[in-house]
């Protein structure tokens, strides 16, 4: 299965290395979003446009201790710039000709402060306003041209939350790529999520033994408990700023897919998960304390199979009513033509080009039927 909704934006990888007297740090992302990695700390940086707020002067800024990039590409030679040893102890080992012990304990504090935000990205954003509360922040704007569109988007302006979708998604930058595809429909926002590949995950930590610091792989089942994480999170992640960019928005269908090869060797869509989340459930949950992400997802209407290892198995995502309407009236069609004779083997050749059609009535779809049955013979 191929993208469904015709608005898609790319949110991917940025990464700019800084250099100052204070040592290395390193910033993901860039405009409106972005981490700041250094000696003092991890920082998720958030501008007014970000967070959905333009025309307020506010920002948002919170301290996350560790990293988001990993410690794969660091060499062993470089973990003895950790060592906070006195120099007398370091004066003795020389002494001794021996090689002075080394603290390792903030290599190992970062991994898993590193591995605590890339799977639960989620615990990174605001909770989700109420209805109230998005009416009084809407009335707080002192900006006019931003008061009048966050009024439309009220309203359900469809144009103007789209926008607001779309401007939210360009200003947001994530360690790893991920395609946004997106659709309003009345109060439903349907989000496809193109996810990143489980091979672009960094696989290696870090083990310390007898002083030494090495990088271990981790076990399959581990490495897949982890994408399995991190690809929901981020589904509770995107909705939450979602619900938040209006509050005309009452439920957001999101499926995440991802790319792999058929029995064929073809690469084909495979989908994940598909949850039709609803704002009155997020309204009243606090996304920072939210650990169990399973059993949240399972108080919603969903499509998801994991297995005890958690390896996801292929599901069929949930449809718009356009999709859903145009597939009745296509098998409408289909069933007149075999009334008018034509066998079912005969159907299934143009069953599928059917259905990617957007007719509005049964018999435009028989028309073409029989247009497409024509060019078989």
């Amino acid at each position: 299965m191929g993208i469904r909704f015709n608005k898609s934006i790319k949110i991917g990888n940025f990464l700019k290395v800084n250099v100052s007297r204070s040592g290395l740090s390193a910033t993901v992302g860039k405009k409106g979003a972005s981490v700041n990695i250094g000696k003092r700390g991890t920082y998720l940086n958030l501008s007014p446009s970000a967070v959905g707020i333009t025309g307020t002067g506010l920002s948002y800024r919170q301290k996350i201790t560790g990293s988001l990039l990993g410690n794969k590409s660091k060499k062993k030679k470089d973990t003895k710039k950790i060592a906070s040893t006195k120099t007398s102890a370091l004066a003795k080992a020389k002494e001794k000709e021996l090689e002075p012990a080394v603290d390792y304990t903030n290599v190992l504090r970062e991994y898993e402060e590193d591995k605590e935000a890339r799977i639960n990205l989620h615990k990174y954003t605001d909770d989700v306003m109420t209805k109230d509360e998005f009416a009084e922040f809407v009335d707080s704007l002192e900006n006019e041209a931003m008061h009048q569109i966050y009024e439309n988007s009220i309203l359900g302006d469809e144009d103007t939350i789209e926008n607001l979708v779309s401007s939210f998604m360009k200003e947001l930058k994530l360690p790893y790529d991920v395609r946004v595809n997106y659709e309003l429909e009345d109060n439903v926002l349907y989000v496809d999520l193109d996810l990143p590949e489980i091979e672009d995950l960094d696989d290696m930590y870090p083990n310390v033994n007898n002083n030494k610091l090495t990088y271990k792989k981790l076990k399959p089942t581990e490495l897949k408990e982890e994408y399995a994480r991190l690809v929901i999170s981020l589904s509770v992640f995107l909705s939450a700023n979602y619900f938040n960019v209006s509050s005309y928005i009452d439920t957001i269908v999101i499926s995440g897919f991802t790319t792999v090869r058929n029995s064929n060797g073809d690469l084909v869509d495979q989908y994940l998960y598909s949850i039709k989340f609803t704002r009155d459930e997020f309204e009243k949950t606090k996304l920072e304390k939210l650990d169990d992400l399973y059993s949240f997802i399972l108080n919603f209407d969903n499509r998801i199979n994991v297995s005890k290892n958690y390896a996801f198995k292929p599901i069929k995502p949930y449809e718009t009513e356009t999709v859903i309407r145009s597939n009745e009236l296509a098998d409408e069609a289909l069933e007149a033509l075999k009334g008018l004779g034509y066998k079912t083997g005969e159907l299934k050749l143009i069953e599928e080009r059917l259905k990617e059609c957007q007719f509005e009535t049964s018999a435009e779809y028989l028309k073409e039927g029989l247009r497409l049955l024509n060019d078989e013979k």
